[in-house]
Parts: structure tokens; C-alpha cells; sequence
């Protein structure tokens, strides 16, 4: 071979290599795309969400994100063809790699999050966005968050239009909250959580979001514990609460025995799970136990018996 055609075949693997460097890029995905900045280059990603919290994938799901979900917790309520990858307290590790999430949403826990989440998190540069939505200021906090976290750069106007859904939802949260004409007529109400035939329920007291529900709508909460405190028949009957609202799915029994405990309190039922998952999809929640609680105001007589004084169990 010459030393014209050496250089010949070398000029033409160089040509052929960049050439094939440009299509390359050409066919590139969008989740990877390169803009120019300045005179570098930088890699613009598409969102991919795992969420560990039921709230927050709610949220995504009011916000109209849903798509971006690419992980999940067995109880998040989205469509089956996303991935489970456990939870904060089991989390699969092999398939929270396997999704290849750029952003993980979680709730932090009382009891701490799974130990290595946040080295595995550094190690394959995964943010991790924590959320407290315990109170209705913390879902408040949440909602207008939530979308800067949740906003693809490879999207035209996705941010603005996120922000935009978002003010939609917190008003409609707002509206949700708003006083009942005439609250006071509920006298002491005790919101219940039972989830089986038993009477024994979880209650709602001070801090919670769904106690801080009752104080916007103007209810008083019979319930002076905070947080969640889990309640048996004897709290129940020594809080004696003028109007009782049960979230269940299987009150029926429950019913029954709480109307033997609490004989002179007025019980509601209502069926709303998504009341249970704090955030932006607890609305159609709220307004059931926004016309449950406007029900037992409407029953009762103006002069109705004064009420009892409120006593913590």
C-alpha cells in the first residue's frame, strides 16, 4: 500500500466515523438531549418519577402527571402497568434500578426511611424529594411545590403549565374547606377511620390534616389528642361526641356497635378512601365529609342540648 493510500483509507474511516456520530445523535432519544449553553453542551433529561408515597402519586395524578411515573408502592392508586418497587419499608433495590428514575418522591416516615435509599440514591444521581403531609399546611406546602420538582426541561412551557394545574387544584382544595353555613350545630364531632367490622378506629385530632379540616369548615373536633391516636370503645364512649363520621368501606357492624357506645350521637358513614391519602387527590374526599358534616348540622335543632365539655381520653 502507498503512503497515498494509507492516507486515503485513514481520511475515510475519519469521515465515516463522524458520519456516523451525527446519526447517532440524530436518532438519540429526547430523554437525553443535548442543548447548547454558551459554547458547551448540556444534557436535558426527561422527568421519570418513582413515587413511595400513595399521597404524592395522587397528587401526580391531579396534576395531570401520571405519566411520569415510572415506580411505584403496591398502594399506590395508578395504572398497573407501572412497576411496584416496594416501599419505604421493603423497597426493591434491583427494580428501583431498573425503572431508572431521575426523582424519587417520598413521605418521610416516624419510624426513618429504608437504610441505603440515599447512598443508592448518590450512586446512580437520583434526587430525592422529601414531603411532610401530615397537617393541611404541610399539603398546602406540597401542592405548591411539588411542581418545580415535577417539571421537564424537555417540555416547552411544562413548568408554567404545571404551576397553572396547580392553582386549579388548591382552589379547589380551598373551596372544599370552606365554613359550614351554621357549623356549630354539629356540636363535638369525631371524624373515624375503621377498617373492618371491629369498633376499634383511628381518630383524627389535632395537627392532622383532616382535624385541621374541621377548624377551615368551622367544626369543632371532639378529639384534643394530636396526630392519629388509635381509639377503643371505652375512649369513645368517654368522648360522647354530639356527631360521629366514619371513613369505612365495612361500617355496617361498626356502626351497630358505636351506636350502642355513643347512643346519643348522630353517625355518618361515608365511603371515601382517597380522604385517606393526604394530597392533591383527597378532595372528592373532603367534599363527602364536607356534606356529611352540612347533613348533621341541618338535623339538628338550633337549640339543641348544650354540648358536654370536651375531654381528652
Amino acid at each position: 500500500m502507498t503512503w497515498h493510500g494509507y492516507s486515503f483509507n485513514r481520511l475515510f474511516r475519519a469521515i465515516l466515523t463522524l458520519a456516523l456520530g451525527v446519526i447517532l445523535c440524530a436518532c438519540g432519544s429526547h430523554e437525553d438531549s443535548p442543548v447548547p449553553v454558551g459554547n458547551q453542551s448540556a444534557k436535558l433529561q426527561a422527568v421519570r418519577v418513582v413515587s413511595l408515597s400513595p399521597g404524592l402519586t395522587a397528587t401526580m395524578v391531579a396534576l395531570g402527571v401520571s405519566d411520569r411515573l415510572v415506580g411505584r408502592t403496591p398502594w399506590c392508586e395508578v395504572s398497573t402497568d407501572v412497576p411496584i418497587v416496594g416501599s419505604l419499608l421493603d423497597l426493591n433495590a434491583e427494580a428501583l434500578v431498573m425503572v431508572r428514575p431521575t426523582v424519587i418522591l417520598l413521605q418521610p416516615p416516624a419510624q426513618g426511611e429504608i437504610g441505603g435509599l440515599s447512598d443508592l440514591a448518590a450512586t446512580h444521581g437520583w434526587r430525592v424529594e422529601r414531603f411532610r403531609i401530615d397537617s393541611l399546611a404541610d399539603v398546602q406546602a406540597m401542592l405548591e411545590n411539588l411542581p418545580k420538582v415535577l417539571c421537564d426541561p424537555t417540555i416547552e412551557n411544562d413548568c408554567a403549565k404545571l404551576q397553572e394545574r396547580s392553582l386549579i387544584v388548591q382552589h379547589e382544595l380551598t373551596k372544599a374547606l370552606e365554613p359550614i353555613t351554621d357549623a356549630n350545630r354539629a356540636g363535638r364531632t369525631l371524624v373515624l377511620l375503621i377498617s373492618s367490622e371491629s369498633v376499634d378506629a383511628m381518630g383524627f385530632g389535632k395537627g392532622s390534616y383532616i382535624g385541621d379540616a374541621l377548624d377551615r369548615m368551622g367544626v369543632t373536633n371532639a378529639l384534643l389528642r394530636s396526630g392519629y391516636p388509635s381509639l377503643g370503645a371505652e375512649d369513645l364512649a368517654k368522648l360522647a361526641p354530639e356527631t360521629v363520621v366514619v371513613i369505612s368501606q365495612r361500617s355496617a357492624g361498626a356502626i351497630e356497635q358505636l351506636s350502642q357506645i355513643m347512643p346519643n350521637s348522630a353517625l355518618y358513614s361515608i365511603h371515601a378512601p382517597e380522604l385517606l391519602q393526604p394530597g392533591g387527590g383527597m378532595i372528592s374526599g373532603l367534599i363527602k365529609l364536607r356534606e356529611a358534616l352540612t347533613q348533621a348540622c341541618q338535623a339538628r335543632d338550633k337549640d339543641s342540648s348544650t354540648s358536654t365539655p370536651e375531654v381528652a381520653p
